[in-house]
């Protein structure tokens, strides 16, 4: 799809820019200069659609959590049983993850802004997504909390691990993430 150039560029053009550099060049390639050079325009124009590099960072991230939570939705539709909801999701994230790598790292940087008026409802979205199962499973609201950061610890880990070749022993990472995965549902099914 051909991007209009110039004045008449919508904020939506701008953001879509900015993930496919974020895609292409990782995210140390987000620059207002590297989106302006995507979409044909001065650098200096790049102001009238964000305030800062940091501003563009965050918008970015925000719209990759924003597709994350709708891939793992999407995974666990339909789904009723907890566990395999969890299994499901975690798998999800690390395949979106592996699938956007650059925008994926990029979210890993970049502290969300709870006082965006698009970010709280998306943040807590995928908050919901994990923690839905976790009361099925029987696991006190009080509780959930450190069950959420647990598993989102290590998956995510997991993932920052994996994208940044860490893993070179002679073993399939994929079994190493199902083992992972699995320890950590029975772990949090055996809490309650």
């Amino acid at each position: 799809m051909g991007r209009r150039k110039g004045p008449g560029l919508s904020a939506a053009q701008v953001l879509e820019a900015a993930v496919d550099v974020v895609q292409g060049e990782g995210a140390d390639g987000l620059g207002i200069s590297s989106v302006a050079r995507a979409l044909g325009i001065r650098p200096a124009s790049m102001y009238n659609h964000v305030t800062s590099g940091e501003a563009l960072a965050r918008r970015v991230a925000d719209e990759g959590t924003r597709r994350l939570v709708e891939a793992l939705k999407s995974a666990v539709r339909g789904v009723v049983e907890p566990q395999e909801q969890l299994r499901l999701l975690a798998h999800g994230v690390r395949d979106w993850a592996v699938a956007n790598g650059g925008l994926y790292g990029l979210m890993a940087r970049v502290q969300p802004d709870y006082s965006s008026a698009d970010i709280p409802p998306v943040a807590r979205d995928l908050l919901d997504l994990f923690d839905r199962p976790l009361g099925q499973l029987g696991i006190a609201q009080d509780q959930r909390v450190h069950a959420m950061r647990s598993l989102r610890a290590a998956i995510h880990g997991f993932v920052l691990l994996e994208a940044s070749g860490q893993f070179q022993l002679d073993a399939d990472v994929a079994e190493s993430f199902r083992w992972s995965v699995e320890s950590l549902i029975r772990g949090v099914a055996t809490a309650t």
